[in-house]
C-alpha cells in the first residue's frame, strides 16, 4: 500500500495513520454489532436495516479514500492543513458521529469513542489540531447528551461530563505536544541532513578540484618544487624527477638553494628575495643527478595563506637546454652565413689572378734558363694549388650556392666511395670497416654528400694512430630517421674545443684549415639534417641524422637546428 520511493520515516508514520483509521472503522463496526438496535423487525426490512447500509457505505468510502489519497499525504509540516489532511482529520469524527447515532444508549460509556478523533487529530496536526478536535468533540458530546440523556440544558450536560471533557483536552494537548516535538525534531533533522548533504557535496567538489589541481601539477611539463619556509624541500613533481633524475626521496628535506645553481648561495639570501620582491626569475645552469648540466628558466615565489602569511616556497622551472643549444646553433649558422657571403663576394675575385700567376709560373718553369729554379717554381705552384683548395672549400659555405637534389640512397653513395676512402686508409696504415644497412631513399645532392662523407672520413683517419679502425655505418634510428655515422678510435675532442667545432677556421690540427667540418655543417644544414657528436677518450662518432621526407629544397629554406653535441667523459 505504501510507495517504495517515500522516505522510511514518512512510510512508517503513514502506515501508522492508516492503521489508526482502520481501527476507527473496526470500532464503528464493533459498536454497530454490539448495539441492540442493529436489526429492526423482519416485517419492515427482512434482511438488515438502513443503518447497516449507511455503515457499510461509509466503511467502503473510507477505505477507498485512504487508498486513493495515500500518495498525496505528506507529513513534513504539521502546521499546514491541506484538503487531504482535513479530510483525514474529519474522517474519524464522522465515523464517531455515525457510531454514536447508530448505537444510541445501548452500550455503556459509548462516549469514550470520542477519544479517537482527538488522538488522530493530535497525532496529525499537533497541539493545535488536538485542541481544536477536543473542542469539536466536546461540542458533539454536549449535544448528544442534551438530546439523549435528558439534560435540561447545556450546562448540565457539561457538568455531567466535565471530567471526560478535561480528559479530551489533556489528551489533545499531551499527544499534540509530543507530535509537535517529534515534528520539530524531524524538521531539525531534515535541516541538518540537508546541511550535511550540502557540506558533503561541497567537500566532494573541493576534493575533485583538489584532485584536478594535483594532477595538473603532477603532470605539468614544467618542474615544480615546493619547500617549507625553512627552505627544506617537501614535494617535487614527475617532470622534476624525469629531467633531473632526482626522486622525492632523494631531495626530501634538502635545502632548495642546492638546486638553484650559483645565483643564490644561502637560505638568507633566498628569504630576503621572497620577502621583498615576492618573485625571482632567472635563467640558471643546474646539475642533474648524473652530473650533467642543463639550463633552466626559474621562477621563485611564495605561497601565502588567507591571512597573507608565507607558508611555503614555490619553484617553477622549465628546461630550456634545447633553446640554449638552438641559440648556439643559430649563432654558428650566422657565422657560417657570414663566411658564405664573404666567400661568394671575394672567392672568384681571388681565384682569377691566382690562375694567371699559376699559368706564368708553369711557363717559366719550362724555360731552359729557369730550370735551375724549377724546385722553387714547383713549390709556388703547390702553394697556389693549396690556396685554391682552401678557396674552393670556402666557397662551399655559401648558402646560396646551386644544388642538385635527387632521390638518392645514402648506402649506395657510401659503397661507391669505398675504394677512394680505402685508398686513403691504406696510405695512412689504417682500416675502414663498413656496416651498411638498407635505408630508404632521400632527396640528396650526391656531390655534397660525397664531400661531407669524405671530410668526416679524412678527419677520422687523421685523428687515429696507425692500425686504427674507422667504422662507417648507415642505419635507421628509433625515430625512423636515416643516420650516417663515422666512428674513429682517436683520443676524442677536448670539452673546451667541442663547442667551437664547425666554426670556420677553427682547427686542432697543425696543418688544418678549419673549414672541413664547417663545410660539413653547412651541407647538413642545406639537407635539413643534424650532426650529432658523441666523443670521449675512446674515440669520436659523428652522426648525420636525416629526417625522412624532409630533406631541404630551395623552397624549404635554412633549418632552425643543425647539430646536437653530447660529451661523454667515459671511454667508448
Amino acid at each position: 500500500m505504501i510507495t517504495d520511493n517515500m522516505p522510511y520515516r514518512e512510510k512508517e508514520l503513514q502506515e501508522y495513520l492508516i492503521t489508526t483509521h482502520m481501527l476507527c472503522l473496526l470500532v464503528m463496526i464493533s459498536s454497530l454489532v454490539l448495539s441492540n438496535k442493529f436489526f429492526i423487525p423482519a416485517q419492515i426490512y427482512p434482511i438488515i436495516n438502513l443503518r447497516f447500509f449507511v455503515g457499510v457505505g461509509l466503511i467502503a468510502l473510507g477505505i477507498v479514500f485512504i487508498l486513493k489519497t495515500r500518495k498525496d499525504f505528506l507529513l513534513d509540516d504539521i502546521n499546514t492543513i491541506s484538503l487531504t489532511k482535513a479530510t483525514y482529520l474529519s474522517f474519524p469524527l464522522v465515523i464517531t458521529l455515525v457510531t454514536l447515532l447508530a448505537v444510541d444508549n445501548s452500550i455503556d460509556d459509548i462516549e469514550i469513542i470520542l477519544l479517537l478523533p482527538v488522538l488522530v487529530a493530535a497525532s496529525m496536526a499537533g497541539k493545535t489540531g488536538g485542541l481544536v478536535m477536543s473542542t469539536l468533540c466536546t461540542f458533539v458530546l454536549v449535544l448528544y447528551n442534551t438530546f439523549t440523556a435528558g439534560h435540561t440544558n447545556i450546562y448540565q450536560a457539561i457538568e455531567a461530563h466535565l471530567l471526560f471533557i478535561g480528559m479530551l483536552y489533556v489528551m489533545g494537548w499531551l499527544v499534540g505536544g509530543l507530535t509537535n516535538l517529534e515534528a520539530n525534531h524531524h524538521k531539525h533533522l531534515n535541516q541538518s541532513l540537508r546541511s550535511l548533504k550540502e557540506e558533503i557535496a561541497s567537500r566532494e567538489k573541493a576534493e575533485e578540484q583538489l584532485k584536478v589541481l594535483s594532477c595538473a601539477v603532477e603532470q605539468s611539463p614544467a618542474m615544480v618544487v615546493i619547500a617549507d619556509t625553512g627552505g627544506r624541500i617537501q614535494y617535487v613533481n614527475n617532470s622534476f624527477t624525469h629531467i633531473t633524475g632526482y626522486s622525492l626521496q632523494d631531495v626530501d628535506g634538502k635545502e632548495i638553494v642546492e638546486f638553484l645553481g650559483d645565483r643564490i648561495n644561502n637560505l638568507e639570501q633566498l628569504s630576503e628575495i621572497i620577502k621583498t620582491g615576492g618573485e625571482w626569475k632567472e635563467e640558471i645552469i643546474s646539475k642533474k643527478e648524473n652530473g650533467e648540466y642543463y639550463w633552466e628558466n626559474v621562477c621563485l615565489s611564495s605561497l601565502r595563506d588567507s591571512g597573507g602569511r608565507i607558508t611555503h616556497i614555490l619553484k617553477f622551472a622549465e628546461d630550456i637546454t634545447g633553446e640554449k643549444q638552438m641559440e648556439k646553433e643559430m649563432a654558428n649558422l650566422d657565422r657560417l652565413n657570414l663566411v658564405g657571403e664573404m666567400a661568394a663576394g671575394i672567392g672568384h675575385e681571388i681565384r682569377n689572378p691566382m690562375t694567371t700567376v699559376r699559368g706564368f709560373l708553369q711557363i717559366l718553369s719550362a724555360k731552359e734558363d729557369c730550370l735551375r729554379y724549377k724546385e722553387y717554381y714547383d713549390l709556388m705552384i703547390q702553394e697556389l694549388d693549396r690556396a685554391n683548395s682552401i678557396i674552393s672549400e670556402y666557397l662551399s659555405l655559401a648558402k646560396d650556392r646551386p644544388v642538385n637534389y635527387k632521390m638518392q640512397n645514402i648506402t649506395a653513395i657510401v659503397e661507391a666511395m669505398a675504394p677512394l676512402m680505402n685508398a686513403d686508409a691504406v696510405n695512412s696504415d689504417k682500416i675502414i670497416i663498413l656496416d651498411l644497412q638498407e635505408v630508404p631513399d632521400l632527396l640528396l645532392d650526391e656531390k655534397e654528400i660525397r664531400q661531407l662523407l669524405l671530410n668526416l672520413v679524412r678527419n677520422g683517419l687523421e685523428a687515429m694512430q696507425p692500425k686504427g679502425r674507422l667504422i662507417i655505418k648507415t642505419s635507421i634510428d628509433k625515430d625512423e630517421e636515416v643516420v650516417l655515422s663515422v666512428k674513429d678510435q682517436g683520443c676524442g675532442i677536448a670539452p673546451e674545443a667541442l663547442n667551437k667545432i664547425g666554426t670556420p677556421f677553427f682547427t686542432t690540427k697543425e696543418e688544418g684549415t678549419g673549414l672541413g667540418l664547417a663545410v660539413c655543417f653547412s651541407i647538413a644544414a642545406r639537407h635539413n639534417a643534424a650532426i650529432k657528436i658523441d666523443t670521449g677518450t675512446g674515440g669520436t662518432t659523428f652522426s648525420v641524422v636525416f629526417k625522412q621526407g624532409a630533406s631541404s629544397s630551395k623552397e624549404q629554406g635554412r633549418p632552425h637546428w643543425a647539430r646536437i653535441i653530447d660529451y661523454e667523459k667515459t671511454s667508448h
